[in-house]
């Protein structure tokens, strides 16, 4: 979004920086009387021999951002940057009402063990979802313990330095993706509605659920858009790379097309484990809260612009489905320019997380 914009209003918010598998998204709004503009947005793909692991990846993204920033109207260089999606541990506990020094000791002392690196080489981190009942009538605290090893948190925060940004917030995928759609719950009322957010990305999908804009579920799953493409790869015989170019070429078209019908059977073995790990899910979220059904499902991520993917996903969770779009309700400080991957004119499912990312700090 190179060019001239117009005079900010309210309060600038940082860049949200989405360190993505495939992808590395920037994103940057504006405040003013409760509303937010998009100031700039711009994203680089990332070339296939750079995903293979994290810091490929992140070698990649520094000088990829420093491009970025040089011409598409962003403001500053304050950002709040997401940690990779796959390097994080999350974890429901439950644990007694106490203080929360206490319940800090408390988490550190049910995850220790648990985690995939450790404890002494990790920041952990957690979120009180609410107080539930327990056996004997007792009451306890849902807590979602949220862990991540220091190696990642500074190869991180090292690349965003050395892009020239000034990093102010890290923040987790499945709590920006609830903070870019909590503006739309500001009714009272809105606080009772359950939400099932799905975010699919190329390495794993984040499941998160919320009451209103209260976070109350999150699991991080390993199957994601990867595995659908391996299923196509081997079912037809073909590169990986190329199923991917397949299922996008294909989006558009009827969903009874038989192409589509084929497609669809190819992966079907990867999305029914996917459903299944959902009702998983589900399951578990009604058995805490009995608060109700939830209202809807909302896809996003990479791979929720395959309709075709979301519409088989909702129909065995048999819920209510939309492809989210972060940008609803939201002004425009400048051109959107479809080829910096931000078509203002369709749903951007994919910007989730560098909207709420910015947004969530304001």
């Amino acid at each position: 979004m190179a060019g001239k914009t117009k005079m900010l209003k309210g309060k600038l918010l940082p860049i949200g920086l989405d360190l993505g598998t495939t992808t590395v998204r920037m994103a940057q709004f504006s405040q003013y009387k409760g509303n937010y503009e998009l100031v700039a947005a711009a994203s680089a793909e990332i070339p296939e021999d750079k995903q293979v692991d994290l810091r490929s990846r992140l070698a990649f993204c520094g000088p990829a951002i420093k491009k970025i920033l040089a011409g598409n109207g962003f403001v500053g260089r304050e950002c709040v940057v997401s940690l990779p999606a796959e390097a994080t541990f999350v974890q429901h506990v439950k644990i007694d009402r106490m203080d929360p020094d206490g319940v800090a000791m408390a988490v550190l002392q049910e995850v220790e063990g648990k985690l995939p690196f450790p404890a002494s080489q990790a920041e952990i981190r957690h979120i009180v979802a609410g107080e539930v009942g327990a056996n004997g009538g007792q009451q306890q605290q849902e807590v979602i313990v949220v862990a991540a090893s220091r190696e990642t948190i500074t190869a991180s925060l090292a690349m965003a330095r050395k892009a020239r940004l000034d990093v102010s917030g890290v923040n987790i995928e499945s709590c920006a993706i609830v903070e870019c759609f909590s503006r739309l719950f500001r009714r009272a009322a809105d606080q009772r509605r359950g939400i099932l957010f799905v975010d699919i990305g190329h390495s794993s999908t984040q499941v998160v659920i919320s009451h209103g804009n209260q976070i109350v579920f999150a699991r991080n799953l390993a199957i994601a858009g990867r595995k659908f493409d391996e299923g196509i790869a081997n079912k037809l015989g073909i590169a990986a790379g190329d199923a991917t170019e397949v299922r996008k070429q294909l989006a558009d078209m009827d969903s009874n097309d038989e192409r589509v019908l084929e497609l669809r059977d190819c992966m079907s073995e990867e999305v029914e484990e996917l459903v299944g790990e959902l009702t998983q899910c589900l399951l578990y979220h009604e058995s805490v809260y009995r608060t109700g059904t939830l209202e809807r499902v909302i896809f996003v991520g990479g791979q929720a612009t395959d309709r075709h993917l979301c519409q088989s996903i909702a129909q065995r969770l048999n819920l209510p489905a939309q492809i989210g779009d972060p940008l609803v309700r939201m002004g425009n400080l400048s051109p959107c320019q479809a080829q910096q991957g931000l078509d203002r004119r369709q749903s951007q499912p994919e910007w989730a997380v560098a909207v709420g990312l910015s947004i969530g700090s304001g």
